[in-house]
């Protein structure tokens, strides 16, 4: 059953993907066929990148950047090359963090304050390695409870700080956080006349790339940022980890074109607000987008 499925959205998706204009039919015709889990299995396996042609960006990505980060560290291993890029192109890098990251202080034999606290400290000093002002910190506890609180925090931080292109984790990720952050995204976009660019980064799986970043001149700022999440690097050596990523990912560039790049997938708010609309429904859950 499943491999049937896949073989469908393959062949339809086959002949759309040799450019990042075509995406809205993939998303009508490819993922139309599969429910979540399917759609996961699809993104982790890298299954679309063997004819999917990602297009080659480069910062800046309009004056203002903002990474929606749901946990410390996400917003280093998904985009710190491009935040580091953005900066070094003149133009303003902000970072929000939703989650507090304390759900683990128990194993740890700290307080949940003690925890947050010491990872926030390690997302600051991840920030002052890529230039930016430190991490606007929201802490709520559970996304999915607080999603309405956040919403209002999140579309109050959009307006002011003007952002122009907003980096959140892929949707299909594999991490219900990640996906919760992009249900609350889309919740705030559809209610604003918002009009700039979203981007999909890869944290706990491979997005569906249909636009790629050379890092080759930030990969040394990007792995310093990486090496501030004590914490995190103590059970995954993200640092190693997220360069290989970073480095595979260069093989969708013509050979000696760069040797580490980040992947993304990036989609109008329209489009975005849609295919978030799909995955809530394909986890069963209502979507106002």
């Amino acid at each position: 059953m499943i491999r049937d499925l896949l073989r469908t959205a393959y062949r339809s998706a086959l002949p759309l993907l040799y450019s990042k204009t075509n995406y809205k039919l993939f998303l009508n015709t490819a993922l139309g066929y599969m429910d979540l889990r399917l759609q996961q299995l699809a993104s982790v396996t890298d299954y679309f990148s063997g004819f999917v042609r990602p297009v080659p960006i480069m910062a800046p990505f309009g004056k203002s950047m903002l990474v929606i980060a749901p946990h410390q560290d996400d917003e280093a291993i998904g985009c710190g090359g491009a935040l580091v890029a953005q900066v070094r192109a003149g133009g303003k890098g902000f970072v929000v963090l939703l989650q507090d990251g304390g759900d683990e202080h128990a194993e740890g034999g700290m307080t949940r304050g003690e925890l947050v606290e010491m990872r926030n400290g390690e997302s600051r000093q991840s920030a002052e390695c890529a230039g930016i002002e430190p991490p606007t910190f929201l802490s709520h506890a559970s996304l999915k409870a607080d999603s309405a609180r956040l919403a209002e925090e999140l579309r109050s931080i959009i307006a002011d700080r003007r952002v122009d292109a907003i980096f959140t984790p892929w949707l299909l990720d594999g991490h219900p956080d990640h996906r919760e952050a992009n249900y609350i995204l889309a919740r705030v976009l559809a209610d604003m006349k918002w009009k700039g660019r979203v981007f999909g980064y890869e944290v706990w799986g491979l997005c569906i790339p249909n636009v790629i970043l050379p890092i080759d001149e930030v990969i040394d700022v990007k792995l310093r940022m990486l090496k501030c999440f004590h914490y995190a690097n103590r059970a995954l050596d993200y640092v190693n980890t997220t360069k290989g990523l970073n480095m595979f990912r260069a093989r969708l560039l013509a050979a000696g074109t760069c040797s580490h790049a980040e992947c993304f997938f990036e989609a109008p708010v329209s489009e975005f607000i849609e295919l978030v609309g799909r995955v809530q429904a394909a986890e069963g859950r209502p979507g106002r987008a």
